[in-house]
């Protein structure tokens, strides 16, 4: 897969450490590797099926170098799970996320990590429009990020 972006900073093994043990999650190695090596971006492959839907990646998120880069704040998923905030978390009392979002998808939508059933996460579209606080609404595309990888067509 080529990713398109223009944002240059790239988090590295530690800093992913961190971030992961404030989430309570540990991250999927083929996320691992996509934002040590490209941190976010849109890729060449973007479009995917998710039931009778056709759906379309906007841009991976990326993790945004702390006090720099506004223009991709946007983009951070701290940020991004910040404003989802109680309409990503099911638990109310959860100290970690559930719920990591990893793209933002076409309308408002995004594609998420979910460990709800297990430490090994299966990726799932997380419906904008249908999710309440503490009731977060998901579709379920794929059981890991690799086989999900393997579903994206031009």
């Amino acid at each position: 897969m080529i990713l398109n972006n223009n944002y240059s900073y790239r988090p590295d093994e530690e800093r992913l450490s961190k971030i992961e043990k404030i989430w309570g999650v540990r991250l999927p190695e083929e996320i691992r590797i996509l934002l040590m090596e490209n941190n976010g971006g849109v890729p060449d492959k973007r479009n995917f099926q998710c039931g009778t839907r056709t759906r379309m990646i906007v841009r991976f998120l990326c993790i945004k170098e702390k006090g720099t880069d506004e223009d991709y704040s946007w983009y951070d998923i701290n940020v991004v799970l910040t404003q989802l905030e109680e309409r990503i978390i099911s638990d109310p009392d959860l100290v970690g996320y559930e719920i990591i979002p990893i793209a933002e998808l076409f309308a408002g939508d995004y594609l998420c990590l979910d460990y709800r059933e297990s430490d090994t996460p299966t990726v799932c579209v997380w419906l904008h429009e249908e999710s309440e606080e503490w009731n977060p609404v998901t579709e379920k595309v794929s059981d890991s990020f690799s086989e999900f990888m393997d579903m994206l067509f031009e």
